[in-house]
């Protein structure tokens, strides 16, 4: 442990010992789960034209993944103590994918709603955990490694909106 302490103060360590490679890892997961809710509202017309179920009816499924996003993160951030960072941001992963899939093939509400439950288990363990394991790393530059975090979820939407937009 005073290895990794040492090695996350000097940024000395070597590959997933080194602190600007977790922090590169973290913001690359923060994008890649970013389109959970920044993209969100590019598939509500089409859901709704393919469906018919009204968008009022499809946007309770974006604050169902808002609620469980933000509120499981403290249980995510228990695991992640008790299990280290990379199950549960692998676990997210998971969950991210899974929900993508279930919201292509969903054909009633209540799917998209627990498709919304799945994404925000995921994006919320990848979230808190790449958030919480840059402080960890960064304890003389929490802002800027939380800053860049938070930027990778941002730069993450930026570049895939395009694609799904078209």
């Amino acid at each position: 442990m005073a290895h990794q302490e040492a090695a996350a103060t000097t940024g000395n360590g070597r590959g997933l010992q080194n602190r600007w490679f977790q922090l590169a890892i973290g913001v690359v997961c923060m994008g890649l789960v970013a389109n959970l809710q920044y993209g969100w509202t590019l598939f509500v017309s089409p859901m709704d034209a393919k469906h018919h179920w009204g968008t009022s009816a499809i946007q309770v499924a974006f604050s169902i993944f808002i609620v469980t996003e933000t509120w499981l993160v403290p249980l995510e951030g228990w695991l992640v103590d008790k299990f280290g960072p990379r199950p549960v941001v692998a676990g997210g992963a998971i969950c991210a994918g899974l929900a993508w899939v279930m919201n292509a093939y969903a054909t009633t509400l209540p799917e998209l709603y627990a498709a919304a439950v799945i994404a925000g288990i995921g994006a919320g363990g990848v979230y808190g955990t790449c958030v919480g394991n840059a402080l960890k790393w960064f304890p003389d530059k929490r802002g800027l490694a939380a800053g860049l975090t938070a930027a990778g979820f941002g730069a993450g939407a930026a570049i895939t909106v395009i694609p799904i937009a078209t």
